[in-house]
């Protein structure tokens, strides 16, 4: 999605720096978008890669900032694909003067680092030209601080066009990235081949259950439905990928990058055994962490494997786990102490295997990911999607709109003078960029929802507007024809369990549109200044799904399950995945019918994914009988 200001975050992030950095060294600022940034409570497991990053340090040596935004490109000062005039994250955090304040540049003092990730959302919200310039200013505003700039490529999306090669969904801007590091001469951290190596070396099954955001119902009770997202991380995705940036640091050439492995923290291994061996489909990893970070343990039990539980080094079983959301026995969380240690996953007719090392921390660290690809070749290719937006299709069953005529804070009036109204009134944001405002609302459960703005724009121009809910979202608010005529628009979201806030916020000097009301698609949202009563989780799947048509694509564009039925309209790729995320078949399918029973021959439930030419469509979960 766009990225607009958020000026409030201002105060929270200012006191956030004040205590570590007057202890520690050196401040690392970690700059990206939402594959960097901090992700609530609400969200778990979802994690960026900079949430846990200050962990790999001393912090009497050096801090770490996160300043990670969701939705950003590094570029601004152009046209969006859809004309609308492009913001980036320089202007808007970044540069002296910038405009959501709690400038970086203002906070830096020399010696320190700023770590630069970008391109996700430049593919749709840039270009190559403005990627560069603003690349360039950013550079050259550190330098002139004493502070020392590492650039870093984006991290690739979950998308493998076969075992031995991942999708390069951001186009060149990856090769950007690094040609700009050469003409500056400035330390290139490769994230993009690191991190392509790493999911070829531990396979599509793993890096979907293990790495990339793909977490059940049933195993974290703040979901309230299943997720399946492509482009965040997960905990134990987000951390792997932590651990590869610092091994990059550990040993790059560049001796100014390279004496960031002095400041960084003792390093434990933490050894996962499966006993007996061959009982599970799919383990975690051993590897080593930090004292302080959080590990996270998962096995996945092969067909007719009963799983025991977690033993720990002492060959005693776990008690709960440490992150009181984690409801599936094949999961265990711990924080990790200052010894290395093992665990194991014990099944049926196995035994728990006791640790039997010194506890003492690594001397030693890789310098490359698991396996060495040298005869791989990474070919570019152009991309199914590319920002970070996820296929989730907008559901226009609003469940219950809420009066916006009082936000619980703003900058702007509580008017009745147009009617036409549903409520007591509507919101007049007051006409600049900086008028908002903002609704304290509560999840019930987290995933994806629909957020519905029910508006009146009497202007000639859009009036687009940010809504934002721990991320931007861009939202779109075409003339109405009048002030007392109005409209819905509407956008997916990614919602968070529990409290949090809305903030609708101008983008224009005219501001945003008078707003109405605001709905979701979800029951059991509430507005906390209404009262919130506990509520039943109505996130449950009800639909039936004898025929379902495919999410991305309109009804009457004839892609559509009927049972086990697949009607394409025109030739297509088609792949089937389970429900742990790994691929069941994928094949050319010609116009027609396809029954996917003739291939998937075991029950259960299965998604389905088509591509035609540049078009991706998901489906729902389909049942195969």
């Amino acid at each position: 999605m766009g990225a607009f200001s958020k000026i409030w975050q201002g105060a929270v992030i200012a006191s956030m720096l004040a205590a570590p950095v007057a202890l520690a060294k050196v401040t690392i600022y970690m700059c990206g978008d939402s594959t960097m940034q901090d992700w609530n409570e609400g969200y778990y497991p979802k994690q960026g890669q900079g949430q846990d990053f200050h962990y790999w340090f001393d912090p009497t040596k050096a801090a770490v900032v996160n300043r990670g935004q969701g939705g950003m490109s590094l570029g601004g000062g152009g046209k969006d694909k859809k004309g609308n005039t492009a913001v980036g994250y320089y202007d808007m955090f970044f540069k002296k003067g910038c405009s959501a304040g709690n400038c970086i540049a203002e906070k830096l003092q020399a010696g320190d680092y700023v770590v630069i990730q970008f391109g996700i959302n430049d593919v749709s919200y840039s270009t190559e030209d403005f990627f560069a310039s603003n690349m360039k200013k950013m550079v050259s505003d550190v330098r002139a601080k004493g502070a020392y700039p590492i650039i870093m490529s984006p991290i690739r999306r979950l998308y493998y066009d076969s075992p031995t090669q991942i999708h390069n969904s951001y186009r060149g801007y990856p090769a950007l990235n690094k040609s700009l590091a050469e003409e500056l001469n400035v330390p290139f951290i490769d994230m993009s081949e690191m991190v392509a190596n790493y999911m070829i070396s531990v396979g599509e099954q793993y890096a979907a259950q293990f790495i990339f955001n793909y977490a059940t119902s049933a195993e974290y009770s703040n979901l309230g439905s299943d997720q399946t997202d492509q482009v965040h991380l997960q905990m134990n995705g987000a951390n792997a990928f932590g651990r590869i940036i610092t091994e990059q640091m550990r040993a790059h050439a560049d001796p100014i990058v390279k004496k960031l492995g002095d400041y960084m923290a003792p390093m434990y291994q933490v050894d996962v055994k499966v006993s007996p061996e061959g009982a599970a489909d799919a383990t975690s990893l051993g590897a080593y962490y930090p004292q302080g970070m959080t590990v996270m343990l998962k096995t996945m039990p092969k067909s007719g494997k009963k799983f025991l539980g977690w033993y720990d080094g002492n060959g005693n079983k776990v008690g709960a786990p440490s992150r009181s959301n984690v409801k599936s026995p094949y999961i265990h969380t711990f924080v990790m102490g200052s010894a290395a240690t093992q665990y194991t996953a014990v099944y049926e007719g196995g035994t728990a295997q006791k640790y039997t090392g010194d506890g003492k921390a690594l001397t030693a660290f890789p310098t490359t990911t698991p396996k060495s690809l040298a005869d791989v070749t990474f070919v570019p290719f152009t991309p199914i999607e590319g920002t970070e937006q996820i296929d989730v299709e907008v559901d226009k069953n609003i469940k219950k709109f809420f009066d916006a005529y009082s936000p619980d804070t703003g900058v702007g009036y509580k008017e009745n003078n147009w009617t036409g109204f549903m409520g007591d009134g509507f919101f007049n944001l007051e006409n600049s960029q900086t008028s908002f405002a903002s609704y304290k609302v509560k999840f019930p459960a987290a995933g994806y929802v629909t957020l519905a703005v029910r508006y009146a724009n009497g202007g000639t121009t859009d009036r687009m507007f940010n809504a934002y809910l721990d991320h931007d979202y861009l939202v779109s608010a075409p003339p109405t024809g009048a002030w007392d005529k109005w409209d819905t628009a509407y956008v997916v979201m990614d919602a968070p369990q529990g409290e949090t806030e809305l903030k609708i916020m101008s983008l224009t000097s005219d501001g945003a549109p008078n707003i109405d009301a605001f709905g979701f698609s979800l029951a059991g949202v509430c507005r906390v200044s209404e009262g919130c009563p506990e509520v039943q989780d109505s996130t449950k799947d009800t639909t039936d799904t004898s025929t379902t048509v495919l999410r991305g694509v309109a009804a009457n564009a004839g892609v559509q399950l009927r049972g086990s039925v697949l009607s394409l309209v025109r030739d297509a790729d088609v792949s089937v995945f389970d429900m742990r995320g790994r691929l069941v078949v994928r094949k050319a399918a010609s116009a027609g019918e396809v029954d996917l029973s003739e291939t998937v021959r075991t029950a259960g439930l299965y998604r389905v994914v088509v591509r035609s030419g540049s078009e991706k469509f998901n489906a729902n979960w389909v049942k195969m009988r």
